[in-house]
């Protein structure tokens, strides 16, 4: 090869295996290793007659070889080439038209003829279903879990109640849900469809209000086959969700693709029934599981159903990797947060599911480990075994609250629970045991609300009065001041029966010239129960001295506020400052780069934008950089929603999933853009003078600009969409 780019020296033999196994050139018409029929004249087949030709000469080794035998061959040689089969230019050892012109005294040439070894030709052998084959059947699983089962649901409590109505039963509840959930619902009142939510908030909302009949056996517990309602088939569909979302492992083989899908079609014959017929799940699970694929669409769908749970490898204890999701990490800080303020009296344990990955012989696994429950339990502390289940092998524990403080008790925990789970399966032909966490649904349920409540702010609600004024009243502000002066007066003398003076504020809110209420409208709607619109006011809670804190200098970049902490990006010495809300407990995390704009991910992570042209996301509980995602150009403005980030690089805004794929570009209103923030599905930026509202196609919904505000640096967004620059 150290001769290359010269290839004179280069066999037979070498050059049909690069052009085979390094090319990929195509399968001769007869296949690799036979004769090609004289009506087969691809180029595969003409180095399959090379091939031929070649071996043929080991014939010469086995007898006395003479001109006339090797007049004979040159014939057929003649022969092949007459018939336009051996290409001009192409070599044997040796060339053809030295064969042609042999004559009776180059018997050296033909001694070297001798030494000619016969070239292996292997047949093409028939593989089983590839990775990639295997990953494909995952994509289609994927189809089915991220648009099928959803659209599912969201038709079956359609079908019960609208979705502005299912929002207002809601409200006492929102603080049950997680931030992003909570988002998500909001949308129900402004939208009228479910359209924002998916399994998990469709599924707590049927079984809480409840909307639907529980399941036979109840929620949370896996449907006999014989049972077959609706709420079986809502729980099937959770269960199958869970099941899929959590696994780590993105290839599925044969059989058990088959099985999905026929538990998928079983599924959607009966919601079509439910649905009398006129919705067709059936045929798209059908069209599913065929339907052509390309490379783009099998990315797409895979990666959404990764981006579910975002499994990950949290630790390894061989032979054991332990595996869990951004759900099981949010509940278990959570926990953590409330074990060290001292907010869980009277709960001692938590339940916690353990599946193994694997799928062969699970029906004797799970009847042998429950009819060991006793053994299995014997010297342990702080984890209980309950009783192991189907689907893959589920083992359902408990675990006592003092373990999960810290990461290595709770590690050391599960790796002697799990050895005496393995010392009681036949698991010695594997050298690793995939195993993968997840908190019962209770339990999260239950810590949402916990979580969400202890940052919640309590305020008194406001009351909304509905005029019909005329507009001319509106003509100037003077004329507008009177009339405004003339109401509160009136609402002073009758709020309290006497017209003594009290403290009030109002806020106007915006008219609304699309649908102008009657007399009789806006009494019936002052009836329903308003959600929130909180006066706009600002006021100064507290300031905060970084500088005598750090002990240092500093140059602030940007902050957030995440939680109960609040979090400075520090470009000076490349570190995050952050505290308590309280100016309390200041600690750095030091970092590699350069640290410039920040957003939240979730209750526990943030990304930052990095001049050194990445974006570092950093878990700020534990300290530590979990990603580095690196960037093509300039890397600045950033902000989080919906799982995607929109980081501007280079003036271009760019979507970015967590993974660090770029999705998509969305053009800016301005060419000078100094901070953005996404709210819900807008985009709010601004430049120096003026604040753009966009839709997240680029589409411009409203420009504020006025003379008295300029040199804007920054901007944020309230619950309720008000900006705040």
């Amino acid at each position: 090869m150290e001769t290359l780019p010269n290839v004179d020296d280069f066999t037979v033999e070498l050059c049909y295996k690069i052009l085979r196994y390094e090319v990929e050139i195509d399968e001769p018409t007869c296949k690799w290793g036979n004769i090609p029929h004289e009506t087969e004249v691809k180029l595969s087949d003409d180095i399959q007659r090379i091939l031929n030709a070649t071996n043929d000469i080991e014939s010469f080794q086995k007898q006395i070889v003479g001109i006339d035998y090797i007049k004979i061959y040159v014939e057929k040689l003649k022969t092949n080439n007459k018939n336009g089969h051996i290409l001009p230019g192409i070599c044997f050892p040796g060339t053809l038209s030295l064969y042609m012109n042999l004559d009776s005294k180059s018997h050296s040439f033909l001694r070297e003829l001798t030494k000619i070894k016969t070239i292996t030709v292997t047949p093409p052998i028939q593989q089983m279903v590839t990775a990639s084959e295997q990953k494909v059947h995952f994509s289609r699983i994927s189809v089915v879990i991220i648009d099928i089962f959803p659209t599912i649901l969201r038709n079956i409590i359609g079908k019960i109640k609208p979705a502005n109505i299912i929002y207002q039963q809601c409200i006492p509840i929102l603080c049950s849900f997680y931030p992003d959930q909570q988002y998500s619902l909001l949308k129900l009142q402004t939208t009228n469809t479910y359209d924002s939510l998916d399994i998990p908030i469709i599924y707590k909302l049927l079984r809480h209000f409840p909307l639907i009949q529980q399941p036979t056996k109840g929620w949370g517990n896996f449907p006999d086959q014989t049972d077959v309602t609706i709420a079986d088939d809502v729980e099937r569909i959770r269960i199958l969700r869970n099941e899929i979302a959590h696994r780590h492992n993105t290839n599925i083989e044969d059989k058990l693709f088959e099985e999905y899908f026929a538990g998928f079609r079983d599924i959607c014959h009966r919601i079509d029934q439910y649905f009398s017929g006129v919705t067709g799940y059936e045929q798209s699970i059908i069209d599913c599981k065929t339907f052509s694929m390309d490379i783009q669409m099998k990315n797409k769908y895979e990666n959404a159903l990764k981006e579910l749970e975002n499994m990950k490898m949290r630790f390894e204890s061989k032979p054991i990797r332990f595996y869990w999701g951004d759900t099981f990490e949010t509940s278990l800080n959570s926990l953590r947060i409330m074990l060290k303020d001292q907010k869980l009296q009277g709960k001692t344990k938590i339940h916690v599911q353990i599946v193994f990955q694997r799928e062969s012989d699970i029906e004797r696994h799970v009847t042998l480990l429950n009819s060991l429950k006793h053994e299995i339990n014997e010297g342990l502390t702080g984890i209980e075994f309950i009783v192991a289940s189907q689907g893959s092998i589920v083992l359902h524990v408990t675990l006592s609250i003092d373990i999960i403080e810290t990461d290595e008790l709770l590690k050391s925990s599960l790796t002697l629970f799990l050895r005496k789970i393995l010392d009681n399966i036949d698991n010695s032909s594997a050298e690793i045991v995939d195993v993968v966490l997840i908190l019962d649904e209770e339990m999260t349920t239950e810590l949402q609300s916990k979580m969400t409540y202890e940052n919640k702010f309590h305020y008194s609600a406001p009351m909304y009065l509905d005029f019909n004024i005329e507009a001319e009243l509106f003509e100037t502000d003077d004329k507008m001041e009177e009339q405004f002066i003339k109401i509160s007066k009136t609402i002073f003398k009758y709020s309290n029966g006497s017209g003594r003076k009290c403290d009030m504020s109002a806020s106007i809110l915006p008219l609304n010239l699309d649908h102008l209420v009657t007399t009789e409208d806006a009494y019936a709607q002052a009836q329903s129960p308003i959600t929130y619109n909180l006066p706009i006011s600002v006021t100064l809670r507290k300031q905060l001295d970084i500088s005598s804190q750090t002990k240092e200098g500093q140059s602030i970049e940007d902050c957030i506020k995440i939680g109960n902490k609040l979090v400075f990006t520090d470009s000076e010495y490349n570190r995050l400052i952050i505290c308590s809300v309280d100016g309390t407990d200041f600690h750095c995390i030091p970092l590699p780069h350069s640290p410039r704009y920040i957003t939240e991910i979730s209750t526990k992570t943030v990304a930052v934008s990095c001049s050194e042209r990445c974006i570092l996301i950093i878990n700020i509980y534990l300290c530590f950089i979990s990603r580095t995602i690196n960037i093509t150009g300039h890397c600045s403005e950033i902000s989080f929603n919906d799982k995607n980030m929109y980081v501007i690089i280079s003036r271009i805004l760019q979507v970015i999933n967590k993974s660090g794929n770029i999705k998509r570009t969305i053009p800016l209103p301005s060419d000078s853009i100094l901070y953005i923030t996404v709210h819900r599905d807008k985009l709010v930026c601004i430049d120096r003078t003026a604040i753009y509202c966009c839709y997240l196609d680029g589409t411009l919904v409203w420009k504020f600009e006025n003379e008295r505000y300029q040199n804007l640096q920054r901007l944020t967004t309230d619950d309720e969409g008000n900006v705040c620059d």
